[in-house]
């Protein structure tokens, strides 16, 4: 097991003494890119048609036509209570502003198909959190800053009207610092910071039969994520990862999709156990709609979704895998060429502890984002 996985079982540890709700969101769940998506419930990989395809399916790039640029940020909050612990303190969480990812992306023509070529920086697991345990001594705080973050050049092709391939080369950057004080006893604590580098690389599939369906894939191929840490280089076994999904056009207005996620981290060597190999499985489900309300010239896409969140290495008091049932809404601008987007995630959760307490979660995740084209109106 390499030094990165102690570190994370170790902040799971720490963290499910502390808010174990709030685990998986300092460990190793993919966080999706893009603020359209979101709204969706991130069932996007059948979809893909604007820049974030280059992380959900590469081949969806053929779907556009004109130079574009975004960015997208993300933040979250939230609390949670203990019922039948009359003394529990009361908890806070949150995530600062960060970036979720940044792109552009340029389509040039083959004879009559489309290519687009594309690079993006993204976030792939996102670090960020701050959790204050509010005791009447004093507060208990628990922070990590930092992700694993790739610049990600990326391609898609149009082999003919109903088929696309993409790929997406990601460079791995980015660092994990984290840090704890407790007011009660006036102490305090700072971890080493762990450096990541190493490269992935995605391969994706869009097939549209007709105007009404697409259906898609992403492959992430098995990899190494390296690591440094006071001076010491260790790596981490990233196992074979994919998505699979669909879209349905009902009408022009009205567009339907689900994707299901396969993360098996238990297939890693680094996160192997006997006991209980499912418990840092990270697959899901996932479903979204999008309808396009249209007035005149100018156009609002409302978005609804719904998806399951697995949380890595959360066990219940029998022994199960806590696994939260997520609600997605979004809402954009388009203006001519700017797209303004938002979403909100609400994540409620309650653990059983023990047979006499229990945590309730109320999780909110925020994410906006905006898109310039620049090709003719």
């Amino acid at each position: 097991m390499s030094r990165f996985s102690y570190f994370i079982l170790t902040v799971l540890f720490l963290s499910f003494a502390l808010v174990p709700a709030f685990a998986s969101e300092s460990t190793l769940n993919l966080a999706g890119n893009g603020a359209r998506a979101a709204g969706m419930g991130y069932a996007f990989t059948g979809v893909a048609d604007d820049a974030t395809a280059i992380s959900w399916n590469a081949a969806g790039l053929t779907q556009l036509y004109s130079m574009e640029a975004s960015v997208i940020a993300r933040f979250g909050f939230g609390s949670y209570a203990y019922e039948g612990w009359p003394d529990a303190p009361d908890v806070e969480y949150a995530s600062k502003f960060n970036l979720n990812f940044a792109s552009f992306v340029f389509p040039f023509s083959v004879g009559r198909f489309n290519v687009v070529g594309g690079v993006a920086y993204r976030t792939i697991y996102d670090f960020n959190q701050e959790i204050t345990v509010k005791w009447e001594t004093g507060d208990v705080v628990s922070s990590s800053e930092g992700g694993v973050n790739a610049i990600s050049p990326a391609i898609g092709f149009q082999l003919n009207d109903m088929m696309s391939f993409g790929a997406t080369l990601n460079i791995y950057t980015g660092s994990l610092k984290s840090k704890s004080s407790d007011d009660r006893y006036g102490t305090s604590y700072d971890g080493s910071p762990i450096d990541f580098s190493g490269t992935s690389v995605d391969v994706g599939i869009l097939l549209r039969p007709n105007s009404k369906f697409s259906v898609g894939a992403n492959l992430n191929f098995p990899n190494k994520l390296k690591t440094k840490m006071e001076g010491e280089s260790d790596e981490l076994a990233v196992p074979f990862f994919f998505s699979v999904g669909g879209a349905f056009r009902a009408t022009d207005n009205l567009l339907i999709a689900f994707d299901y996620f396969s993360r098996s981290w238990s297939k890693s060597e680094d996160f192997k156990d006997e006991d209980n190999p499912d418990q840092y499985d990270l697959n899901s489900i996932h479903v979204g709609l999008e309808y396009l309300l249209t007035s005149g010239n100018a156009v609002m896409p409302i978005r609804l979704g719904f998806f399951t969140n697995p949380l890595f290495g959360t066990l219940d008091k029998d022994n199960n895998q806590v696994v939260d049932k997520v609600i997605t809404a979004g809402i954009g601008l388009v203006m001519k060429k700017i797209i303004l987007d938002g979403a909100i995630e609400f994540e409620p959760s309650s653990i059983g502890v023990t047979d006499d307490i229990s945590i309730e979660q109320k999780l909110f995740r925020v994410t906006i984002g905006a898109t310039v084209h620049f090709g003719q109106d």
